[in-house]
């Protein structure tokens, strides 16, 4: 245990070393004053009316889903600054502001790092073909599979037009919580474009085991550890006639508990309408493997079916309005049938 813990501090310092090894000479390489600012801010807002239908029709209100505020500093032609803050509802009953990306990235030629609470590549490719993020969040991050930003270091390089890979090297714990061990995930992934409108990725990532990080309910029932190890696949094809979208998720040791899996896919379509109209589709499936001896219900809250369908109406390229149906069905208690109307804003 010592051993890998010791491994995994070495190998963060290391690619952080590099990373200001190759990012410090390139900025005193330039004349700080008269380097060119550019800026923008970024504004994004998800809400919607969402009504319970069936036994659930008691279920209905207005929610404000998310917000985010924030700024884009471009310096010079190499250096980038992001700072943005995230109001999430978290639960019912409470909201929680925190900074969802404080980041900072030099681009030179086809190479791109950048470190901080960084934006993470784990689900971005399937994120941005389902694109309805307003309207329900991708897979993976629906799911717990992973987070779309953290605390660490990425690297990305496009080795040509089709092909591109990202390592990222991160605390694995999300915004909400600062390291406080040696337990760190090491990522990488691959995307390839061999032709227009097909995309095709792989993801893999560890994250080292860390006693401080073992739930309370496996130390009491003495189960056994081991790293958490996720894989993803995806592909999906697009042109102006359909989308179709399909991604394959599975994590191995969920919360470090050796035999604890977590598997399922999500298929996703759209066929549009109109120039400011589409029709759209999504169908989940979840699905978690327990070891003997675990009597803790440690996944009761998955869902194990999830439908979304509806229309999308763009008006305006900042303004996304969907009128939907959703059908959730989770492992244990009835299934949730709601009608929504969902707003998505972004400048």
């Amino acid at each position: 245990m010592k051993l890998v813990k010791k491994s995994s501090l070495f190998m963060k310092r290391l690619f952080l070393l590099s990373f200001l090894t190759v990012l410090i000479p390139s900025v005193h390489a330039q004349d700080l004053r008269n380097l060119e600012l550019s800026g923008s801010p970024i504004v994004v807002v998800f809400a919607d009316y969402t009504a319970g239908l069936g036994k659930a029709n008691d279920v209905s209100g207005f929610n404000l889903t998310r917000s985010r505020l924030g700024y884009q500093l471009q310096i010079g032609n190499a250096l980038k600054a992001t700072t943005v803050l995230d109001i999430n509802a978290n639960s019912e009953a409470i909201r929680t502001v925190n900074f969802h990306y404080v980041m900072l990235e030099w681009a030179y030629k086809n190479l791109t790092l950048g470190g901080g609470m960084i934006a993470l590549a784990q689900f971005g490719v399937a994120e941005a073909f389902w694109g309805r993020r307003y309207i329900e969040k991708s897979f993976q991050d629906l799911n717990g599979f992973g987070f779309d930003s953290d605390l660490g270091v990425i690297a990305k390089y496009k080795f040509a037009d089709w092909l591109s890979a990202d390592f990222s090297l991160t605390n694995g714990e999300g915004t909400m919580k600062l390291n406080t061990n040696n337990s760190n995930k090491y990522a990488l992934g691959l995307t390839v474009q061999p032709l227009e409108g097909l995309f095709i990725r792989a993801y893999g990532d560890v994250f080292t085991q860390s006693e401080d990080l073992y739930p309370a309910y496996a130390l009491a029932e003495n189960a056994s550890f081991k790293s958490q190890r996720t894989v993803a696949v995806f592909a999906g094809y697009r042109n102006e006639h359909f989308s179709l979208g399909a991604e394959f998720n599975k994590q191995f040791n969920r919360s470090f508990i050796d035999g604890c899996d977590y598997q399922g896919y999500s298929v996703y379509t759209g066929v549009p309408l109109s120039s400011k109209v589409e029709l759209y589709g999504r169908y989940d499936y979840v699905d978690t493997d327990t070891p003997e001896g675990i009597t803790y219900d440690w996944l009761s809250v998955a869902n194990k079916n999830t439908l979304i369908a509806g229309l999308e109406y763009h008006p305006i390229k900042q303004l996304y309005v969907s009128p939907n149906y959703r059908y959730i069905e989770p492992l244990y208690g009835d299934g949730f049938h709601a009608i929504s109307l969902n707003l998505g804003f972004s400048w």
